[in-house]
């Protein structure tokens, strides 16, 4: 009896083509990877996995925010952004691999999402917040801060006025408008 084949993986090869300084920050980079084969299909699939992943089914992107690093799949290539150096564009470039290899073994049991995840408004998040501009966050308003909260790149959790009785229903709202669009939100709350 012959020996059973080897299923080859979804993604063999993304090989790192071009790299530049970052615009969004000098002191890191940017680089673009091309594909060994077009990558689009599988695209639903981490749209379903991946928490904030924002998919544009027309446009055939995939836009993933990891660890303040800003990556987007093309069918063909990835571009990303806020990559600290060289060898962390190969480790992001071995992430994406093993990411999309292990999505496509377990596409059977994947409900695909080709709805596109529209990022939060500024205004709807800062609607719900005391308003105090208490600066407990960290930032000289409850704007600025919600501006930070709406760009995934502060927490709401930082928001200690917010989890005073005072807002318990704003805060019901808001954390319940975060989880509805993927945003990170602790359980519990």
């Amino acid at each position: 009896m012959p020996a059973a084949r080897a299923e080859q993986p979804f993604v063999r090869l993304l090989e790192i083509v071009r790299v530049i300084p970052c615009l969004a920050d000098p002191s890191k980079i940017r680089f673009t990877a091309q594909f060994d084969s077009d990558v689009s299909t599988i695209f639903p699939f981490l749209n379903t996995i991946i928490p904030g992943a924002i998919y544009n089914h027309r446009g055939k992107t995939l836009t993933i925010r990891k660890d303040g690093r800003l990556i987007t799949l093309h069918p063909d290539h990835v571009s990303a952004a806020k990559i600290d150096d060289v060898l962390d564009a190969k480790e992001v470039v071995s992430w994406l691999i093993h990411l999309i290899n292990e999505c496509d073994s377990k596409r059977s049991t994947i409900k695909p999402t080709y709805d596109r995840r529209d990022q939060l408004r500024v205004i709807d998040v800062v609607k719900l917040l005391p308003g105090t501009n208490c600066k407990a966050c960290e930032f000289p308003t409850c704007l600025a801060f919600a501006a930070q909260v709406a760009a995934e790149k502060a927490s709401i959790m930082v928001c200690s006025e917010l989890f005073l009785a005072d807002y318990k229903d704003k805060r019901a709202e808001l954390l319940n408008l975060l989880r509805a669009g993927g945003y990170a939100v602790p359980d519990g709350f």
